[in-house]
């Protein structure tokens, strides 16, 4: 299995959520199929669950056009590549492939809510009650291990710290740290019934846009550590039933990571905002994109049903989440909060869908 050839394969289109079951051909011939849609794999004893998404941040079915620049995989410009999450379901792919053992999840809908795994979770106790461990191959960048995502602490920092020197003991030059920047995956369905919950950094930037890339030899090293790995052995010390540790990164101004507009291709919006201030577009995103149905602030919720996010939303889900800011800048695809003079990075249209279905949904009974 060479994995440059794999990930070119499940890239060589997008896959919006609802045409997921089109890449059954590149999935192990022995996976099963959960009652909710979700593709599933075991592979002998184990208390960790690996999981990755098969859609893509994209509404319609396009053809990719790869362009290779180095050690980048890019596109014509024409669509989003869709390393996010084809790069996690490389990664486990080679892992099932090297019979590494765990339980191995493709999950449905990531894009729109984690809609696949929010269904498993209501039974996930009784079918799986040995597992202690999910971890999400789905993170941008190089070096994050995630230990905080919508739900709060999702994962102990004696965790991440285990499972960062594990894998930068290998030799493959990484750097991975615990990181509390984390936004909203699959991992963080399960946080509370599962005592350690992270995502890992796979090597893509500047996902769910024209400009998404994945990094070949990152990606690479990362399949080769994965078979290395004893992720039995890693440290469980958090405890799911207590989520004493909500949101305390802003306190800290860990968000502050994502503020470097260095690499973004940035030009005037007069969106939406609280603020009154310029919006600027994250890598020259452009609403005239196949990506998006519509040239509003419009999202689609877990039905598939246009959801107008206004800044009123936003600032529910802040309060809700105990979020301390001076104010929110919002352009109908991407969310800042100003705190202390500062812009901080938030979340994207998908997220905030998340997060209003998450913290809201009581709001919103009839």
């Amino acid at each position: 299995m060479k994995i440059i050839d794999t990930f070119l394969k499940l890239t060589g289109e997008t896959y919006p959520h609802g045409t997921e079951k089109q890449l059954i051909s590149h999935l192990p011939k022995n996976i099963k199929l959960d009652q909710f849609g979700n593709y599933y794999l075991e592979i002998g004893k184990t208390t960790t669950m690996f999981t990755s998404h098969l859609d893509t941040a994209s509404y319609d079915k396009s053809v990719v056009r790869h362009v290779i620049k180095g050690d980048l995989i890019l596109t014509d410009g024409s669509t989003i590549l869709g390393a996010d999450d084809k790069a996690g379901v490389t990664i486990m792919l080679y892992m099932i492939k090297n019979k590494v053992p765990g339980l191995y999840y493709f999950f449905l809908g990531e894009e729109r809510g984690c809609i696949g795994s929010s269904k498993l979770k209501n039974v996930f106790k009784n079918i799986y009650p040995q597992i202690t461990k999910v971890i999400s191959f789905d993170r941008r960048g190089k070096g994050s291990i995630i230990t905080h995502q919508s739900y709060g602490r999702t994962a102990s920092d004696e965790f991440a710290i285990d499972l960062s020197n594990k894998l930068n003991s290998l030799g493959f030059g990484f750097n991975y740290q615990p990181d509390p920047t984390g936004i909203y995956t699959d991992s963080n369905q399960f946080a509370g019934i599962v005592s350690e919950c992270t995502n890992i950094s796979v090597g893509y930037q500047s996902e769910h846009t024209r400009s998404e890339n994945q990094s070949i030899s990152h990606l690479e090293n990362l399949c080769k550590a994965a078979i290395k790995i004893d992720w039995e052995s890693l440290v469980v010390s958090r405890d799911f039933t207590k989520n004493d540790d909500p949101w305390s990164r802003w306190d800290n101004g860990y968000w502050g990571v994502s503020t470097d507009y260095s690499q973004r291709d940035s030009w005037d919006y007069g969106g939406g905002t609280s603020s009154g201030k310029t919006q600027s577009y994250y890598d020259g995103l452009d609403w005239d994109s196949d990506d998006f149905e519509d040239e509003d602030d419009t999202n689609h919720d877990q039905e598939g049903e246009d959801q107008l996010i206004t800044i009123q939303d936003i600032e529910d889900v802040l309060d809700r989440m105990g979020v301390d800011y001076d104010s929110i800048t919002w352009d109908g695809d991407e969310c800042y909060i100003l705190k202390d003079g500062v812009d901080h990075y938030f979340a994207n249209r998908e997220t905030l869908e998340g997060f209003i279905d998450f913290y809201l949904w009581d709001s919103n009974l009839e």
